[in-house]
């Protein structure tokens, strides 16, 4: 059972198109079989009127038949003299009934004896079965329909077997019908016919008539409730149809919804006019509220220019835009537009597909900055090589000038000149050296106040002499990572001497980790004179620098370390604001905890 129940969970509803109950044959099956129960209903009811009036008619007859034969035994038992003549007389004068055609007495060869037409006399006329029978059946007489009923005619008979009848005497003794005896022989005026057969011929013209009016009434009515069935049933389906039509069309709505809700890229539908009628959450996140329903596209002047170019046939469009945001942050966007036609191919509306182009763009600035670091690298790493040997002769000759110049100032001065900047350019060459070498880590799970504090002590004296006051703000303080502990010392130990170098009338340097959804987040703030816009986006860049003696290879190294890390560096705040660095490391099975800001004193 749980087997059945979880394939009949599993079945896919039946929409509209799928569903049997809206189908052509089941309609027209419907429609037929309520047609033939209609008709059946009418044949039996018709069937029921014809054998009702049929039953009428019978009746009739028989009443006919009835009063001939008292009529005849009348005449046989009175003193009237009754015979051929008077049963003729009786069956002529019966025949003037309305609705009766004919009167025969006809013996068992269909010879007919007497009759009410007396041309018929002595004709024979075949015997009818249903007739024969004590029925009735349907004949022609004289271009009319005849019903016909038939039955044994014995009045004689009839009139014998009556205790002390006036038939078994002769009350005056005298008269041609006197009876000869108890069986009444001498009382039949035809002897010589044998058993005779008395056939009454009605008018059946009012019987098909009102056949012809019952069916007529009886096609109407059956038309009526034919047509009022097949609307009923029509309806029925047409309303179930409609029921599975909704039912379908609210699933798609909710459907169309949450995929339009879901979107990962963002969406605008606007009418003809320019004004937004749709949008989605990705939409309205990339936009702000100028992407909200209702607003006009000329508050974002990249999508109304796309719309002016649809209307003059330009369709459909896709391009790279750069858009101002809200917080007028220029946002990469790739647009796709088209124009929403109605049926008679007029522009009903616009459509505009919004791709956020960001990290696409970062992704592929850190590809060419890899490229390009990695020629640099490998010509940096054969410079180097070629210059440090013939700088180690360069010294060596300025020691040997030294201790030969004995008292002379001059060459004194030379030869120190000349060894100092053999050793800056040695400083310079191996900065170019850790710079190319690739970037190996022994990552290991350390505390974060161990690597900081350690650092910090490292420029305690520098910062002390340019007025710089050091703080750290750790959450928790007891807060591990995963790190290589040495090279993440380096990157620090780099910004801390960028900052302090930056401050040179005084200012703090604070420095702050914690962990955020699995991810380690280091901060390192300054309250120096910030960075300029020209140059903060090639700080990162070798050789770059914005010092008189920098070499502009130290946020170079630093960028390589963490991006070693899989991790990435960012400055936060620049230009007159000082300056952040924040350094975020992912790290695996790290519980997050939630930064807390705490203010450096």
């Amino acid at each position: 059972m749980p087997t059945t129940q979880t394939k009949e969970l599993t079945k896919p509803r039946m929409v509209s198109g799928d569903s049997p109950w809206l189908s052509p044959w089941l309609i027209i099956g419907s429609v037929g079989l309520l047609a033939v129960i209609l008709a059946v209903i009418a044949f039996r009811h018709m069937d029921r009127e014809k054998r009702f009036m049929e039953t009428s008619l019978a009746a009739q007859a028989h009443m006919l038949m009835e009063s001939l034969e008292a009529g005849s035994r009348t005449g046989i038992m009175g003193r009237m003299g009754w015979g051929r003549n008077h049963l003729k007389m009786l069956m002529e004068q019966t025949a003037q009934e309305p609705h009766v055609l004919y009167l025969r007495l006809v013996d068992q060869k269909g010879r007919v004896v007497l009759s009410s037409n007396p041309e018929e006399a002595g004709q024979e006329i075949p015997p009818q079965s249903p007739a024969e029978a004590g029925g009735h059946v349907f004949s022609d007489f004289q271009g009319k329909k005849a019903f016909e009923v038939s039955r044994p005619y014995e009045p004689w008979a009839r009139c014998a077997v009556t205790s002390r009848g006036p038939c078994s005497e002769d009350r005056g003794g005298h008269g041609p019908g006197m009876g000869r005896g108890p069986g009444g022989e001498r009382a039949n005026p035809f002897p010589e016919a044998g058993p005779l057969r008395l056939v009454v011929g009605l008018d059946a013209t009012p019987l098909q008539e009102a056949l012809r009016q019952d069916l007529a009434h009886n096609a109407l009515l059956l038309s009526i409730l034919f047509l009022l069935g097949a609307t009923g049933l029509i309806a029925l389906f047409w309303a179930h149809g409609y029921r599975l039509a909704r039912q379908s069309l609210r699933t798609m709505q909710r459907m169309t919804e949450a995929i339009f809700a879901r979107m990962p890229v963002g969406l605008i539908a606007t009418d003809r006019h320019g004004i937004i009628r749709r949008t989605n959450p990705a939409a309205q996140s990339l936009l702000g509220p100028r992407a909200a329903p209702g607003q006009r596209l000329m508050e974002l002047p990249a999508l109304e220019t796309l719309r002016h170019r649809l209307e003059k046939g330009e369709d459909p469009i896709e391009e790279n835009i750069v858009c101002g945001t809200e917080r007028q942050r220029p946002l990469p966007l790739l647009i796709h537009a088209t124009a929403l036609k109605d049926p008679g191919e007029e522009i009903a509306g616009f459509a505009f597909l919004l791709s956020d182009m960001t990290a696409l763009h970062t992704l592929e600035q850190k590809l060419r900055r890899h490229e390009r670091l990695a020629a640099l690298g490998k010509l940096a790493s054969g410079v180097a090589h070629e210059i440090r040997n013939p700088l180690s002769s360069i010294k060596g000759f300025a020691a040997i000038l030294a201790r030969k110049a004995g008292d002379d100032p001059t060459a004194q001065d030379v030869a120190r000149t000349m060894t100092h900047e053999v050793d800056r350019l040695n400083r310079v060459i191996s900065e170019l050296l850790e710079f190319a070498r690739p970037a190996e880590l022994d990552p290991k799970p350390v505390r974060l106040r161990d690597i900081i504090q350690h650092s910090l002590k490292l420029v305690e004296k520098d910062a002390h002499h340019a007025g710089v006051h050091l703080g750290v703000d750790i959450v928790p303080p007891d807060l591990e990572a995963v790190l290589d502990a040495d090279r993440f010392a380096q990157v620090l130990l780099n910004l801390y001497l960028n900052a302090i170098q930056a401050m040179d009338r005084g200012g703090s340097l604070t420095v702050r980790a914690f962990m955020d959804q699995g991810e380690l987040r280091v901060a390192v703030e300054d309250t120096g004179p910030g960075i300029s816009p020209e140059a903060l986006g090639h700080i990162f860049d070798p050789y770059f620098t914005t010092k008189p003696n920098g070499v502009g290879l130290g946020l170079s190294i630093v960028h390589k370390i963490v991006d070693a890390h899989g991790g990435e560096i960012s400055v936060d705040r620049a230009d007159g604001d000082g300056t952040r660095f924040v350094i975020r490391i992912p790290q695996r099975d790290a519980a997050p905890v939630h930064h807390r800001e705490v203010k450096s004193p």
